[in-house]
């Protein structure tokens, strides 16, 4: 009898430092990766065949509003629709002899009912998914992995554009919250103005709302 009674404080001791052991693996493996998966650009550019086309003197632009969350986690690892953001793809490209200077290109969104959406840098869209996910445990590593692919799928702010290149990339805006619960209604418009020596410059292009899908989650 004398000896049951060490040998039974043994096996729990042993067991919790099991269970602490399991715990810390657990958690090294969640810091092993990043916050998000988020594919290279050059694993899946993303399509034009929805993609609506404005011509000017000195460019050509084409955009598409990504509606669909299934395409966002695949790319993504992550809805920005239930984020409360609207992801935008943008290719601008330069028809004209002098480079076009990105750095004076302005995009806003504005909806039927003569709302304008707040734009939102790559770093604030970032953040708001970290958040709105509840990410806070991940390696520094995999964090800088997870900053250097997302902003690379980002639309340029600033250099030039050559006749015959092209610049892509998404552009993101705040839902209003009087749509973030049921995101239906009409369509919308990318107003771009473009400043200059001359007059200014303004595109609209008609976005269509097509089918909405909200639904799918992240990947981890």
């Amino acid at each position: 009898m004398a000896c049951g009674q060490p040998c039974g404080r043994k096996l729990v001791c042993g067991s919790r430092q099991s269970w602490w052991a399991i715990l810390l693996v657990l958690m090294l493996a969640a810091c092993a990766r990043e916050p998000f998966r988020v594919r290279p650009t050059v694993d899946q550019p993303v399509s034009q065949n929805q993609a609506v086309t404005a011509t000017e003197a000195d460019y050509v632009l084409q955009a598409r509003a990504i509606w669909d969350g299934n395409e966002l986690v695949d790319r993504f690892d992550a809805n920005h629709l239930t984020a409360g953001m609207l992801p935008v793809y943008v290719w601008l490209e330069a028809r004209t002899a002098i480079p076009l200077d990105l750095s004076t290109f302005e995009f806003r969104l504005r909806d039927a009912a003569g709302r304008t959406w707040r734009r939102l840098s790559v770093g604030q869209s970032e953040q708001r998914l970290m958040k709105a996910y509840g990410v806070r445990i991940y390696s520094v590593d995999g964090y800088q992995t997870f900053r250097q692919r997302y902003a690379a799928w980002g639309f340029p702010t600033a250099g030039r554009l050559a006749s015959g290149t092209r610049a892509e990339g998404f552009l993101f805006f705040e839902i209003p919250r009087a749509w973030r619960h049921s995101l239906t209604g009409s369509d919308m418009w990318l107003e771009v103005r473009r400043r200059g020596p001359g007059a200014r410059t303004v595109t609209r292009i008609e976005l269509p709302m097509s089918n909405v899908v909200t639904s799918a989650v992240s990947g981890q």
